[in-house]
This record gives C-alpha cells, sequence and structure tokens, in this order.
C-alpha cells in the first residue's frame, strides 16, 4: 500500500472511530443515570502518570473512564466554550458556562468524538455499557481544582503530582506538553493576587528565553495552584514516586479513601505502564523504581539546573536533583504522605 494511500485509510478508521465513539457515549448516558457524587475526578499534569493512575482506579467494575474532556479537538461541545489554554479560576468565582459544560461530563452527558480504535475493544466497549458510575481524567484542570472542589459534590478527587524533571522529560519525548505561550502564561498568573504581587517572580518570568523554562514554568504554576489552596486538602494528593516505590502501601490508602479495598486487578496492573507509556517507551523499566532516574538520561546537567531553579522561584522546593521529592518539605504544604 502506498504511504497516501495508507493516510486514507488511517483517516477512514478515524472517521469511522470518532462517530463510533460518539454513538456509544449518547447510548451509554441513556442507559445508566450518572450521579455527580458518584463520580472520580483524576487532575495532573501532561506526563503526571494520571492515565496510569487512571488506569489503577478502572479496576472498580462499576467504573468507567472519561478521558481528558477539556480537550477541544476530541469534546465539541467544550471547544466551543473557547477556552484556548489551561486557565486560572478562583476557587470562590462562578462560571455558568464551565460550571454547565462539567455537570454534563460529571454525569456522562458529555459526549467524546475519539478518532482511536482502542476505545472499540470488546472488552472495553463492554464496560462502557456495564458501568455505571464515572472516573473523570484532566491534565488541563490543575489551575481550577480548587474551584472545581468547591462547586461540585464529587465522590473523590485525586491530585497527582511528579517530579519536574520527570515530567518535562517525558513531555519533550512524547510531544504531549502545554502549548501556552510565555505572554499568556503570565496574563494566567497576574490573576493570582500572591504571584502578581511578587515582582521579583514577574520579572523573572518576563525574563523567560527557552522551551526548557517555559515547560517549567507551567508545571510550577499548575501545581502551585493546587499545593497553595486552602488547607486541609479536598482531595489526595498522589504522590507519582511514591507510588512507584511503594506500590502496595500506596494502592492501599489511594483505594481506602474511596472506602475500597485494592481490587486484584490494580495489584496486577501497578507494573503495567499506561497505554500512552507503552506506544511511546515500550515496558523497559516503567512501573520499577528505575524509572525514576530515566529523566537524567534524557536531560542535560543545565536543563536539571534550570528546571529547579524556576520552579524554586514559585517556593516548590520538595523537588530536588533526587528521583524522590522531600517528603518533610511536601508535608510543609500540607500534603499528607500516606
Amino acid at each position: 500500500m502506498s504511504v497516501i494511500g495508507g493516510r486514507k485509510l488511517m483517516g477512514s478508521l478515524s472517521f469511522l472511530a470518532s462517530g463510533t465513539n460518539y454513538t456509544l457515549d449518547l447510548i451509554t448516558a441513556h442507559l445508566h443515570n450518572f450521579k455527580t457524587d458518584g463520580t472520580v475526578v483524576i487532575s495532573g499534569t501532561p506526563r503526571s502518570g494520571s492515565t496510569w493512575l487512571m488506569e489503577l482506579l478502572e479496576s472498580l467494575p462499576e467504573y468507567k473512564s472519561i478521558f481528558e474532556p477539556f480537550h477541544p479537538s476530541w469534546y465539541p461541545e467544550f471547544k466551543k466554550l473557547g477556552i484556548p489554554y489551561e486557565p486560572y479560576v478562583p476557587a470562590q468565582g462562578d462560571y455558568p458556562k464551565l460550571r454547565t459544560y462539567l455537570e454534563k461530563v460529571f454525569t456522562g452527558r458529555a459526549y467524546a468524538r475519539f478518532p482511536y480504535m482502542q476505545y472499540l475493544r470488546l472488552g472495553t466497549i463492554i464496560r462502557r455499557f456495564k458501568a455505571s458510575k464515572l472516573l473523570v481524567k484532566f491534565v488541563r484542570a490543575n489551575t481550577m481544582l480548587p474551584w472545581i472542589a468547591n462547586t461540585f459534590n464529587l465522590r473523590a478527587i485525586y491530585f497527582i503530582i511528579r517530579h519536574p524533571c520527570a515530567t518535562i522529560a517525558s513531555q519533550l519525548a512524547t510531544g504531549f506538553f502545554s502549548k501556552i505561550t510565555v505572554g499568556q502564561l503570565l496574563n494566567e498568573v497576574n490573576k493570582v493576587p500572591e504571584l502578581a504581587e511578587d515582582e521579583e517572580l514577574v520579572t523573572r518570568l518576563r525574563g523567560i528565553n527557552s522551551e526548557i523554562e517555559r515547560l517549567a514554568t507551567i508545571w510550577a504554576f499548575e501545581n502551585y495552584i493546587p499545593l497553595a489552596s486552602e488547607k486541609p486538602y479536598p482531595w489526595y494528593t498522589v504522590i507519582y514516586e511514591r507510588l512507584v516505590v511503594n506500590p502496595e502501601e500506596e494502592l492501599k490508602v489511594i483505594f481506602g479513601y474511596l472506602g475500597e479495598e485494592v481490587p486484584e486487578g490494580a495489584v496486577k496492573r501497578i507494573q503495567t505502564p499506561s497505554r500512552v507509556t507503552r506506544k511511546i517507551y515500550g515496558k523497559e523499566h516503567i512501573g520499577t523504581p528505575r524509572q525514576l532516574l530515566k529523566w537524567r538520561e534524557k536531560l542535560s546537567e543545565r536543563q536539571v539546573r534550570e528546571i529547579l531553579e524556576v520552579v524554586s522561584w514559585f517556593g516548590l522546593d520538595f523537588y530536588t536533583a533526587e528521583p524522590e521529592p522531600d517528603y518533610d518539605a511536601l508535608g510543609t504544604w500540607g500534603v499528607v504522605v500516606g
């Protein structure tokens, strides 16, 4: 088959998958009365381990996942809102259009046009029809997570955080990262009073002149908003490194947060990388402690220094050149470990 013929075939399959996935969502919305108070939310930055966490929680048989409902190409209704990048949403604000859309997401009435055949595997289709509750996964919601927690009566929220060097190395390897410009990012930073009043921080951000610094600033801002929010947090903070190093204990806490025992399926999946990661990296070392060191092979010493320096501007100094965070320093932010 020629290259052109192959592209036409892939385009046809993507179009077929998009329409079929949309139709399946419509049907399941009529089969089940999904409730917000049964819905679980996962939020993290791109390449933070959020898909892996989603797949672990999918071990609960009554749940099916809603994947990235802020993706404008997959969710036509979200595209109509005209939100081009991850906006900061103050915890106490009122945003009727966003609230209305998320009400539909959390009750299974936002329909996806996924262009991927993997969602049409028999086992996945059966799960989509049988599931009575929703697991909603975001990589574009960190900067509005406190607002989401204040606005919706969800069953549970999980916020997942991962070493900035590991996250950014993975973003660069996969191409999955935010396209927000420095100017757009500064506009969002200036909406946060304590950051806007930090003249030294604003001056430093205006001087950003490399892609590594831009990605580090995005990581810092997207994680600062949840971490700096009111304590105690209305979510459980999953530390990626702890889940890798101490999976059995962390799984107990993660599922215990829902009042559930750890399903056998989660124990089996804990050593399996997410489907996104499998496609990019394969399986070597993924889901093992050695995975925590891979970013040292991907980034130069200068890049590591730049990332850690930018992150420190926001006071997020619990990650260093070590593969795991300083758990005591994380505790000063109100993060409960274990």
